[in-house]
């Protein structure tokens, strides 16, 4: 029965407007940001609202602090794949997951190489036609956000049909690239499709460490110029940051620098030794080196309106032990929901043969797309590799043991590329 109620309050949420066409959920999102809809949706707001508090109350989110959510606007894309996809499965969505944010590294040609990536494989390539197969599938099991990466996917020629397709879905789009290809031509592209946002790799604040870090010299003064033609542009340029022992040293001017080139958001990535990274053991932070780099991101994020994004999801560690910091402010709210590493349960990762794996830094693979649909691989229930990552209760070591290891969980790739046991305990700070 309370499956049968959430479905049918969801199914409400998604009927359009007779007047101006829009969904009462975008309805009362932007009621959120103070944005005012036609007069028949306001008449509905007031109901929409109340039936969403219950809704959140179920799936154990806090309505109050939905202001703040739906202000951000990758926050939007995903509580809209959630919704929509509860009301097909009811709580299952919750129980289970749903992909609700995908990497799909459409080419492993790139122009580079790096010392540290993760994609060091070279595999097949999907055909244009394979592409949009997956994003349909994908669309359809419940993706609110897809990033296409590689390799580096600006060197695919069909690539602006790709992006295209997936904006023309309803997808949440985004491309990451090593900004060496951000060509005038290439930004006004970009920017007649309405890319939702583009990330571009940057290592260091100097170019003697981002040339030394992606292998090539010259790379620096391209990337420099390639963000600066985005940011006037007007596109939302995201900036990614692997931090390791080479670098960590230039993270306050690495931060000073992308101020001053007035982007959009940082993502900043704690080095995980995967791919050709592997042979990179000497570059990994130690768990006290970890603590003082989230502490430090902390302190840079509270005083400023860029947005600072930290990952693996170490920043649930913090949400655990800390309810007054920056980062529990900002994503920690969700901890209750979506629980630590989201590996093989909120997101996934898709190769460019088509193999999915339950996240771009597990190398397991799952099944093959243009074999299987999305559904036949994600909801197997004798899939081992599935079955394990979605049961906390089967980690090991101190993550096992742990007090929070049902909203922190440990990353299972740092585990994995350490162990070689994707099960096997993380390394970090807290103590039990």
């Amino acid at each position: 029965m309370l499956d049968l109620f959430v479905k049918t309050l969801a199914k409400w949420y998604f009927k359009h407007c007779s007047t101006c066409k829009t969904t009462l959920f975008e309805s009362v999102v932007n009621s959120f940001n103070k944005k005012i809809g036609c007069p028949e949706c306001r008449k509905q707001i007031v109901i929409g609202r109340s039936l969403l508090k219950t809704i959140m109350v179920l799936i154990k989110m806090d309505f109050d602090e939905l202001s703040d959510l739906f202000s951000n606007k990758e926050t939007i894309p995903l509580m809209n794949a959630l919704f929509r996809d509860i009301t097909k499965r009811g709580l299952k969505t919750i129980r289970i997951g749903i992909p609700l944010y995908v990497v799909f590294d459409i080419t492993n040609k790139c122009n580079l190489k790096c010392i540290h990536c993760y994609s060091s494989t070279q595999n097949d390539e999907l055909t244009t036609s394979d592409v949009y197969h997956v994003i349909d599938m994908l669309y359809e099991a419940g993706t609110g956000i897809i990033d296409f990466g590689g390799g580096e996917p600006l060197l695919r020629n069909d690539i602006f049909d790709i992006l295209s397709y997936s904006k023309n879905v309803g997808l949440y789009t985004s491309i990451s690239t090593n900004g060496l290809l951000l060509s005038n031509d290439c930004i006004k592209r970009l920017k007649k499709l309405e890319i939702d946002h583009i990330c571009i790799s940057l290592d260091g604040a100097k170019q003697e460490t981002h040339d030394y870090i992606r292998n090539k010299i010259g790379t620096y003064e391209k990337v420099i110029t390639g963000i600066k033609n985005c940011v006037n542009a007007g596109i939302n340029t995201q900036i990614s940051t692997v931090i390791m022992k080479s670098n960590i040293n230039e993270l306050v001017d690495i931060y000073n620098l992308l101020k001053s080139l007035e982007v959009n958001g940082w993502y900043v990535y704690d080095f995980i030794p995967a791919g050709r990274g592997r042979e990179l053991q000497n570059e990994i932070l130690d768990p006290k080196k970890r603590q003082q780099l989230y502490s430090q991101l902390q302190d840079l994020a509270v005083s400023t309106d860029m947005s600072i994004k930290p990952y693996p999801y170490s920043i649930t560690i913090n949400s655990a032990c800390e309810k007054d910091t920056y980062f529990y402010q900002k994503y920690g709210r969700l901890t209750d929901l979506f629980k630590g590493c989201l590996a093989a349960r909120w997101v996934c990762h898709i190769s460019s043969n088509g193999d999915l794996h339950p996240c771009y830094l597990l190398p397991q693979k799952l099944g093959n797309l243009k074999q299987d649909t999305f559904r036949d691989i994600w909801f197997d229930n004798s899939n081992l590799v599935l079955k394990e990552l979605r049961d906390r209760t089967l980690l090991k070591g101190n993550c096992g043991m742990c007090r929070y290891r049902d909203v922190c969980g440990g990353c299972r790739a740092r585990a994995f590329w350490k162990t070689d046991d994707y099960l096997e305990s993380d390394s970090c700070w807290i103590k039990n």
